[in-house]
């Protein structure tokens, strides 16, 4: 079992590089393109820090292991919400959110967490509701895109994702060999999403313990580094505004983008216990509504409640894994 689980451990820091490098590489394509900031903020850093999600997700599920995914995509979200905000917040100390972040974005939050839990609450999830949550995700992208056209945003892009901004060279030969590098890296994370859902699901049987709590704690914490670590590259270039746009991005994209493709590859809409995951989900929600409550008066977050975001994390976590064992026995 040792030898399961520091390959899993292994294998999601590997991940995690990757995935990190694979973004730098779509952010030089970006520029390269012109893309406007919220491709930037809501899509690739949304987007390109939930595809190791997306990967395990597809995996996962055409195995007939969604619990798994479901686990992890839960806890990916609180991680984002409590643990990374948390980090975040108490390295900067008063961590400012514009009021048309809060208000613009309330609303597709609440209603993107209601979705899925219809759609699991009977325990199944078939192709056409994973088609219904990647409409909702493509509704989600184009809301976002009319309100960076309605407030006049600039095009040019201020986070560097660890890349200057492209020189002359770049446009002669660079982005061919960024597409190449790209390639490469997604098919890393292609091997790396195989060998996690192999590693995952013999752990889970060896100790006994359900998918969804495996993917809800280790899978789900190793996939969400990349995230803090970008977030925080972005806080030494105070781009404030981008980490808000990544976490609501990603905490969006998790239960749109990342959930339809796993209902995609959910081969024979196999069954799962969906009250394994009650606990999870009420406790996702309630990181949302804590996150809403702190900004939404002040317009920022205090040290203080970054700390109170990470110890509801870990709350969280024990009160999951007591429930789930409880429960299993």
């Amino acid at each position: 079992m040792f030898a399961q689980l520091s390959t899993l451990l292994l294998v999601l820091l590997v991940l995690g590089y990757v995935n990190m490098k694979l973004i730098r590489e779509l952010g030089a394509l970006s520029i390269y393109l012109k893309l406007p900031k919220f491709f930037i903020s809501f899509i690739l850093l949304g987007l390109g820090t939930s595809l190791p999600d997306t990967f395990i997700a597809a995996t996962a599920a055409s195995r007939g292991q969604l619990p798994l995914v479901i686990g992890a995509i839960i806890g990916a979200n609180i991680i984002v919400l409590c643990l990374v905000l948390g980090v975040v917040t108490i390295v900067k100390g008063n961590f400012q959110v514009r009021e048309k972040t809060i208000l613009e974005n309330v609303g597709w939050i609440f209603f993107v967490i209601m979705i899925p839990f219809f759609l699991l609450v009977d325990g199944r999830l078939t192709f056409l509701e994973g088609i219904v949550l990647l409409v909702v995700y493509l509704m989600y992208v184009y809301n976002v895109k009319e309100q960076e056209s309605f407030h006049k945003k600039v095009g040019g892009i201020q986070l560097e994702l660890g890349s200057a901004a492209p020189k002359m060279s770049f446009y002669r030969h660079g982005k061919e060999r960024s597409i190449a590098k790209a390639v490469v890296y997604l098919g890393i994370i292609v091997i790396a999403a195989d060998i996690i859902v192999t590693q995952a699901t013999d752990i889970s049987r060896m100790l006994g313990i359900p998918e969804m709590m495996v993917g809800f704690g280790v899978v789900a914490l190793g996939i969400t580094v990349p995230e803090l670590m970008l977030n925080l590259n972005a806080l030494k270039q105070k781009e404030e505004e981008v980490i808000w746009g990544d976490i609501i991005g990603s905490f969006i994209t998790e239960l749109t983008f990342v959930l339809g493709i796993a209902a995609l590859f959910n081969v024979g809409d196999k069954a799962f216990d969906f009250s394994q995951a009650l606990v999870g989900y009420g406790f996702m929600a309630i990181s949302f509504l804590l996150v809403f409550f702190f900004t939404y008066n002040k317009k920022r977050l205090t040290r203080s409640e970054g700390v109170a975001l990470i110890l509801l994390y870990i709350v969280s976590l024990s009160l999951v894994f007591d429930l789930t064992m409880f429960k299993g026995s």
